[in-house]
């Protein structure tokens, strides 16, 4: 596998829980694989101010990665990622605390796309939180280069008909690469099927809205019930899916 991005086109309908607890449960899923998340929100990092709160190195950062000399390597940006287990299993890429650090990044993210493609190949999957649409700053090299790119809605029409623009939008921006998909949290009234035909995709991944273990997973909580949720059982089927969507790397072919 190589990049796989999430995103929205209005409001908060949780691109960056979806994107944590898919993370969490990555290489429990994918036995063998290590996953890296990166926050490119350019709003700011729910992360930041949510699981990874208790404090992040000096030395750890996308920050730190724009401060670099270009080209990066996978050395260098896991050197940059804070662990979320002692095996380093999982690994996130803190994003940054205020709007305004998002400007001088385009050249980061784009050297990051070929960064994480190399990864992939050495067995490192990569998520990236790439926020909501629109903002000035926006890390378009990820919407363009994702080998998945998943427009993340909830299932009312405020959420959908952003969406679908944004869908029609990005389609064309995709370098020759697969159209988007969705995941909807919290269908509402409607299937999967419905939601899929309105943004005008093929296909349409369902991640289960719980509140309660959404705020406890976001303030750092793992194991025991969290684990057991609807929530995380509906993450562990995403990530099996998106396997199917995006096969593995050929480290024979892999830069």
């Amino acid at each position: 596998m190589s990049v796989v991005a999430l995103t929205s086109a209005h409001g908060a309908p949780g691109v960056t829980t979806t994107a944590f607890a898919v993370a969490s449960v990555w290489p429990e899923v994918r036995s063998g694989r290590r996953v890296l998340l990166i926050d490119a929100d350019p709003a700011g990092s729910g992360l930041v101010s949510g699981p990874l709160r208790a404090g992040i190195a000096d030395a750890a950062g996308v920050s730190v990665l724009a401060a670099a000399r270009l080209p990066l390597s996978g050395e260098r940006v896991i050197g940059c990622c804070v662990a979320l287990d002692p095996g380093g299993a999982r690994m996130v890429l803190p994003g940054i605390a205020d709007p305004r650090q998002a400007r001088p990044l385009g050249p980061t993210w784009a050297a990051l796309v070929d960064v994480a493609r190399d990864l992939s190949a050495g067995g490192v999957d990569v998520l990236v939180d790439v926020g909501r649409l629109g903002h000035r700053w926006e890390p378009t090299a990820w919407l363009a280069a994702a080998d998945l790119l998943a427009v993340v809605v909830r299932g009312e029409l405020a959420s959908v008909l952003p969406a679908t623009a944004a869908v029609r939008a990005l389609t064309p921006q995709r370098q020759g690469g697969s159209a988007p998909v969705g995941v909807v949290v919290d269908p509402g009234p409607y299937t999967s099927a419905d939601i899929a035909s309105a943004l005008g995709v093929g296909e349409v991944l369902a991640v289960v809205h719980d509140v309660r273990v959404a705020r406890a997973l976001m303030e750092g909580g793992s194991g025991g019930w969290i684990d057991r949720s609807a929530l995380m059982r509906s993450a562990r089927s995403l990530v099996r899916r998106v396997a199917e969507l995006v096969p593995d790397v050929d480290p024979v072919v892999a830069r």
